[in-house]
């Protein structure tokens, strides 16, 4: 079975948490860029799927336009999520040298992310975000 569609791939927690706050059912819209919502799921394979609709994807885009480096960089709480083991850090294999790393690969995501959502809207797609 081919899959169809647009994709994009994702190997971390960090956008989520600190564009929402939440590792999983962030309030909306901000909740919608990783949307591991409960009122969302697909039963499907190991850990299930999300589901967005067009208007929701939009919202979403349109909460994280409002969103510049500078807003990000406050909501950036290294050491929290540190002790969270937001993946992928994890306390034994990360140190406070690796906090600006972790928010330039965390911005490069985001900045992806928003690309993503962007073609999303331009087509009046919604989207499924399945976790593999």
């Amino acid at each position: 079975m081919a899959m169809r569609g647009y994709y994009f791939a994702m190997d971390d927690n960090l956008v989520q948490q600190i564009a929402a706050g939440d590792l999983s059912d962030g309030e909306p819209p901000l909740g919608y860029i990783v949307p591991l919502t409960s009122d969302k799921g697909i039963d499907f394979g190991s850990f299930g799927a999300f589901f967005l609709r067009a208007e929701q994807v939009a919202e979403a885009l349109q909460a994280m336009s409002e969103l510049d480096e500078a807003q990000l960089r406050l909501r950036y709480d290294f050491p929290a999520m540190v002790k969270d083991e937001v993946y992928p850090l994890e306390p034994d294999t990360v140190s406070d040298e690796d906090e600006d790393e972790f928010f330039a690969y965390m911005l490069q995501n985001f900045n992806e992310i928003r690309r993503f959502y962007n073609q999303t809207v331009a087509e009046g797609k919604g989207l499924i975000f399945y976790i593999f």
